[in-house]
């Protein structure tokens, strides 16, 4: 009962802090593909939603592997029977936050229809000599004939462009452009005219519609199901006692190594994982992330903790 406690605690204390910070790097992201969004906060509502269920999975798959992985710190528990058991309520607990992650909406299913409606309201409202802005696009719409779309490139500010027209696929991974003018004016002033282009390979806001609800959380119960079984039969003993180090700032640094090698198997399972939903993956293909997440699992347990003691103790000290 003691262990199964100390695990638990381990998770809730971890599970908020990952999916803090995998929602964080969302936003960013959010930011960096939308310029425009500080002026238009509530259109990213369809947007933070896929955010907010992502930052839930990958924090459960993280908080699952720093928690079994912490467990080595503590009284060892020999057999795989009793390992099993101590970690069992943590995948029982993963199950649950992953089904909450798969209830929330998941946003708009086609941002990049969104995107063309925000672009043809803007056109709609264009008066002679207006100059009217894109909301969220960071672009504006100049209305005099002949009519253009510009404003500085996405992501990269100093490059201004201007553009006759401007479509997004339905999926936001690519954009077609006509009559494209560029104009970088840097350490070289660059000029680039276009009759048409083409932008693709973008990533998707939308989850992978392969799956639907249901079917997506099956394949996160799965890869949260082998970070356990792998954590369960990989885990050995404890590191062998080491002197903490004198330097407290060497020891918390130490302290913080271990930290993110415990976490660094979940968060290996839940990038590959992630990669995987972007490139719209056929389901076999979530077997690499398994197989990825156990690996490093073995590593950090099987080699590491015996062999690098004094990082671990470290943590412990602290």
């Amino acid at each position: 009962m003691k262990a199964q406690r100390r695990q638990l605690g381990s998770f809730f204390l971890c599970l908020p802090l990952c999916a803090l910070g995998v929602a964080i790097l969302g936003v960013l992201r959010l930011r960096h593909q939308f310029p425009g969004a500080a002026g238009s906060p509530g259109l990213l509502v369809p947007f933070l939603l896929p955010v907010a269920g992502l930052a839930l999975e990958a924090g459960g798959l993280v908080a699952l592997t720093y928690t079994q992985l912490r467990s080595t710190l503590g009284p060892p528990l020999s057999d795989v029977r009793s390992r099993a058991r101590a970690a069992l309520p943590v995948l029982l607990l993963l199950g649950g936050v992953l089904l909450v992650a798969e209830t929330i909406p998941r946003g708009t299913e086609h941002p990049g229809a969104f995107a063309n409606e925000l672009l043809a309201s803007a056109r709609s409202s264009c008066t002679a000599g207006a100059v009217v802005p894109v909301p969220l696009l960071g672009l504006s719409v100049r209305c005099a004939a002949p009519q253009r779309i510009e404003g500085p490139m996405p992501g990269v500010p100093s490059v201004q462009i201007a553009m006759k027209e401007l479509a997004f696929s339905d999926d936001l991974r690519s954009v077609e452009i006509g009559a494209l003018e560029l104009h970088a004016a840097r350490s070289l002033d660059v000029k680039l005219r276009a009759g048409t282009a083409r932008v693709a390979g973008l990533a998707p806001w939308s989850r992978s519609p392969r799956f639907s609800a249901p079917g997506r959380l099956a394949i996160l119960l799965a890869l949260g199901g082998a970070l356990w079984v792998a954590g369960v039969l990989l885990l050995r003993k404890p590191p062998v006692p080491t002197p903490a180090p004198a330097d407290r700032r060497l020891a918390l640094v130490l302290g913080g190594l271990a930290r993110g090698l415990f976490a660094l198997p979940g968060a290996v399972t839940s990038a590959i994982f992630v990669s995987l939903d972007q490139d719209r993956a056929a389901p076999v293909a979530y077997l690499g992330a398994a197989l990825a997440g156990a690996l490093v699992v073995a590593v950090v347990a099987g080699v590491l903790v015996p062999r690098a003691p004094q990082i671990f103790n470290s943590f412990r000290d602290l």
